[in-house]
C-alpha cells in the first residue's frame, strides 16, 4: 500500500465514522420529534456521547492509524 492509497483509505474510515455518528444523532432527533407528537417528551433530546457506538470509535481509530502509517512511508 503506497502513501496515496493509505491516505485515501484512512480518510474514508474517518468519514465513515463521522457519517455513522451523524446518522445516529439524526435518528435520536427524529425519535424525539415523534415523541413530541404524542405529547410525552423530554424538554431536550437525549445527548449522544461519541463513545456510545463502538463502530464510530473503531472506524475513527483505524482511520487515524492508517493516516499516520501513510505519512510515515516514503513516496515510491
Amino acid at each position: 500500500m503506497d502513501k496515496r492509497v493509505g491516505l485515501i483509505l484512512g480518510s474514508l474510515f474517518i468519514l465513515m465514522s463521522g457519517l455513522i455518528f451523524t446518522i445516529e444523532r439524526l435518528t435520536a432527533y427524529v425519535y424525539w420529534s415523534a415523541q413530541i407528537k404524542t405529547g410525552t417528551w423530554a424538554t431536550t433530546p437525549q445527548p449522544m456521547p461519541l463513545t456510545d457506538n463502538l463502530f464510530t470509535v473503531i472506524f475513527f481509530l483505524i482511520g487515524v492509524v492508517i493516516v499516520i502509517v501513510a505519512f510515515q512511508k516514503k513516496r515510491q
